[in-house]
Parts: C-alpha cells; sequence; structure tokens
C-alpha cells in the first residue's frame, strides 16, 4: 500500500515522457518573509503554472491557499520543516512546523525537509530525516531530503565528493528525491548521479548574477544526470517569470540547447 502511494504521487511530479521534473520553489517565505516576487504568492502561482512546470514546493499554509488555482494542473510538494529564520539566532536551525499527516491532508504529493550537512547541527537534522522519512514509509508519502553540503566540517560545498557524500546519505536515510547544489560541470555531476540510488534535483540557490549562469547551470546538470531543478528566486524574481520557468523547462523536457536557450532568453529581454 504505502509503495503504490509513493509511485503514484512520484508519478505526479516526474513526467512520464521525460522522466524529470520542474519544480519551482517557494517556500522562502517561511525564512525569509515576503521577499520580492512572492510577495502577493497567489498572484506568483498563477503566473506560474501558465509555464509547463510540474510542481510548486510550498508550506503546507499556502499550498491550501492556492490548492485551486494549482489542481489538475501541476503537483505540490509540502515544506514541513523551518524556524531557521534570517533574522533568528541560526539560520540552519531547521526543525519540523509541520507533520507528514498534515502534507497528506492538504493534498501535497511529496513533503520536503531542509539538511545541512557539515554544520553544527548535523546529528540534530538527521534525526528529523529520519523520523520523517519513518513516517513517510508508513503513509506512502514521497521525501524530497534538500542535503545541502555546509560549513564548518564541509569547506567547499561544491566539491563533487561533498555533495555525493551528502546525496547518498539522504538517500540512506530514505528520502526518494534529493535537492542538492550542482558540481559546476557535467561531467563531475555524473559522478555524484552515480553513486546515489535516487533522483537527483538541482537547487537554484540565492539569484545569480545573469540569466545566462541559471540556464547553464540547467543545461550542464541534465547533461550530468540530474532528473530536474527545483528552483525558487531564479525563476520568480526573474524580469518574467513565466518565460523563465518555460526555457528551463523546454531545457528540462525537450532537450533545448544551451544557445538556443539563451536566444530566447535574448529576445524575451530577461537578461
Amino acid at each position: 500500500m504505502a509503495a503504490s502511494g509513493k509511485i503514484l504521487r512520484l508519478g505526479r511530479i516526474f513526467r512520464r515522457s521525460s522522466g524529470k521534473t520542474v519544480i519551482v520553489a517557494l517556500d522562502h517565505g517561511r525564512r525569509y518573509g515576503p521577499i520580492r516576487g512572492i510577495e502577493d504568492f497567489r498572484r506568483a502561482v498563477e503566473i506560474l503554472v501558465e509555464a509547463d512546470i510540474d510542481a510548486i514546493m510550498a508550506t503546507p499554509a499556502m499550498i491550501e491557499r492556492v490548492c485551486d488555482v494549482i489542481s489538475g494542473r501541476i503537483a505540490a510538494i509540502a515544506r514541513i520543516d523551518g524556524t531557521g529564520t534570517i533574522k533568528g539566532p541560526d539560520p540552519m536551525d531547521d526543525r519540523l512546523i509541520a507533520s507528514v499527516e498534515r502534507g497528506l491532508k492538504v493534498g501535497a504529493d511529496a513533503v520536503s525537509v531542509m539538511i545541512y550537512m557539515g554544520s553544527e547541527r548535523e546529528a540534530d537534522l538527521l534525526e528529523k530525516l529520519g523520523f520523517v522519512a519513518d513516517l513517510c514509509f508508513e503513509y506512502g508519502m514521497p521525501l524530497l531530503a534538500e542535503m545541502i553540503p555546509s560549513k564548518p566540517f564541509l569547506k567547499d560545498p561544491y566539491d563533487p565528493a561533498n555533495i555525493a557524500y551528502c546525496a547518498r546519505i539522504g538517500a540512506e536515510y530514505g528520502a526518494d528525491v534529493i535537492k542538492t547544489l550542482y558540481s559546476g560541470d557535467p561531467r563531475s555531476f555524473k559522478d555524484v548521479v552515480s553513486s546515489v540510488p535516487v533522483p537527483i534535483v538541482i537547487l537554484g540557490g540565492p539569484r545569480k548574477e545573469s540569466v545566462a549562469d541559471v540556464l547553464r547551470m540547467v543545461h550542464g546538470a541534465i547533461e550530468g544526470g540530474a532528473r530536474g531543478v527545483a528552483i525558487g528566486r531564479n525563476i520568480f524574481q526573474s524580469r518574467n517569470p513565466k518565460l523563465m520557468a518555460q526555457i528551463i523547462s523546454e531545457i528540462v523536457h525537450e532537450g533545448l540547447g544551451l544557445e538556443e536557450a539563451l536566444k530566447k532568453a535574448k529576445e524575451g529581454k530577461l537578461s
């Protein structure tokens, strides 16, 4: 029963035609408050569902507020941890703010948690991951684990060995999908992907200097074996979020080449 639940729900996140996914992360409000691009959360979602995306990630409370917008169109991933706010004492102190059961009740197709590997709070965060993984197994709910190489104990977050180390630990604890950093080149990322037995999607992180940097990252990650992306600020803070999401989707699902993607971005005045 639990296994079929995970299969059905993952099938709503990962597209059957490509086996990949484009997730737009919109869970930033729990940490940053009403940052630019998601001040009007509902309007942001209304714009993004017009692009060819597969899912959004948001807190259960915010999923409830847009359920009518996304119903029958895209999947939802419920972010069930937080507490580490940017104005609080420790941004890496991400404890649970909602339950797996609540994620089910709001209609989410997966839940997600954040793990800062190499941080001072690593043991507490891994305990949280194991606890949530057990509940997800019981309920047939997919678990996306955001496994972030972090200081002080992992000094180079973009080192492929560090990324593989963190991603593999997430899989060992029971995550069905790993969200993590892109190593910077397809060849080294292939080594990461080959060492982790579950799909990996890459995060976008803070706003990049240029649209070209974002598209190069997405293209390189897909070439390196990523099964998709889970990007937030580099989509919803762009000049045209719908177009940015659409171009990324075409790279992920249709194999759009980098030069063509850059051309579309230029023609759409994204940069």
